[in-house]
């Protein structure tokens, strides 16, 4: 689950919220913040997102837009489900996490 959009901190509220909503419905989950690992870019990360996904856990990735198309195509290459979701726009952090739920379960 690739969350985006233009506010940093709402990407990043918006993924540990869901991750929280996750966990609690007994779901494997790992949040991986790149304000972390400066140093890590975003088809690094999305190699560590891919291989968390094949092994059952929702890897969430709190992220801008660079990067992204790159992602996207080699999840769709190797078969790995990938999901987005921009929280521009959204009233918050909750409001986000319950879209993000949304698409994970198919409905949005």
């Amino acid at each position: 689950m690739w969350v985006t959009g233009p506010s940093v901190a709402d990407r990043r509220a918006a993924a540990y919220a869901l991750a929280e909503r996750l966990l609690a419905g007994q779901r494997r989950v790992e949040v991986l913040d790149r304000l972390n690992d400066h140093d890590t870019d975003a088809e690094r990360i999305g190699l560590m997102a891919e291989v968390l996904a094949r092994n059952g856990i929702v890897a969430i990735v709190p992220c801008a837009d660079e990067g992204v198309p790159t992602v996207r195509a080699r999840h769709a290459a190797s078969g790995t489900r990938y999901v987005e979701v921009c929280v521009g726009g959204r009233e918050g952090p909750e409001d986000s996490a319950e879209a993000a739920l949304g698409v994970l379960a198919g409905q949005g």
